[in-house]
């Protein structure tokens, strides 16, 4: 409710005073001549904020996380971390899967690894389990940054894929181009505190003493 509240009053700021930026855009924007309602803008808003924001910072604290956690893959990838990001980043998306879960419905009658499943049918989908299937992943339980090919589902796949993930890589290779290149020595000054949710994954709190690069 809160995150409505804000988004009720970023709508009467740019609807008296539209600028060029995302939120006056889209509530000028026209699709066959009907513009969006308050209630479609709102939860587009909350998507927005709440996907954007909750699986980047996940990533990058689940991320070092596991860096921390893997010394010799952490060295690794700073022996070249402009040329070694890429692939990088790819494998922490798959290892940490911020996103724990979605639930789609069934359009037709189909079969999946012999179960069964009919029109109407509610589905879910773990990223996590998918992330480590056996049958996509050699060593599924490796944390391995030089993994190529990397069939992640971490942004989900085909028509229900993240509209956002490639601005979310850019975002998670400047994050970590920055914190990698300005810190070092990296260590846990406390266990991590989880996220108490069962749809996203990440530390709600990760103290962690560095020292300047």
């Amino acid at each position: 409710m809160k995150m409505f509240e804000y988004a009720s009053g970023v709508i009467a700021e740019k609807r008296a005073r539209p600028a060029e930026d995302l939120a006056s855009k889209l509530l000028a924007c026209e699709v066959d001549g009907r513009r969006l309602s308050d209630m479609e803008f709102l939860l587009f808003f909350l998507l927005l904020v709440d996907a954007g924001g909750d699986t980047t910072r996940n990533l990058l604290s689940g991320g070092l996380l596991a860096l921390m956690a893997h010394p010799d893959q952490f060295a690794w990838l700073m022996d070249d971390l402009p040329g070694r990001l890429a692939p990088a980043r790819e494998e922490l998306l798959r290892w940490t899967s911020p996103v724990i879960y979605m639930r789609r419905t069934a359009r037709h009658d189909v079969e999946l690894a012999g179960q069964r499943i009919a029109e109407g049918d509610k589905v879910v989908m773990y990223f996590g389990a998918a992330n480590r299937d056996p049958a996509a992943f050699e060593a599924p339980e490796s944390l391995d940054l030089a993994r190529d090919p990397n069939p992640h589902l971490a942004f989900g796949t085909g028509p229900h894929g993240c509209l956002g993930q490639h601005i979310a890589r850019i975002e998670i290779d400047a994050m970590l181009s920055e914190v990698l290149t300005r810190m070092t020595g990296f260590e846990l000054a406390a266990p991590p505190e989880w996220l108490p949710s069962n749809f996203i994954s990440g530390p709600r709190a990760m103290p962690v003493r560095f020292r300047a690069a």
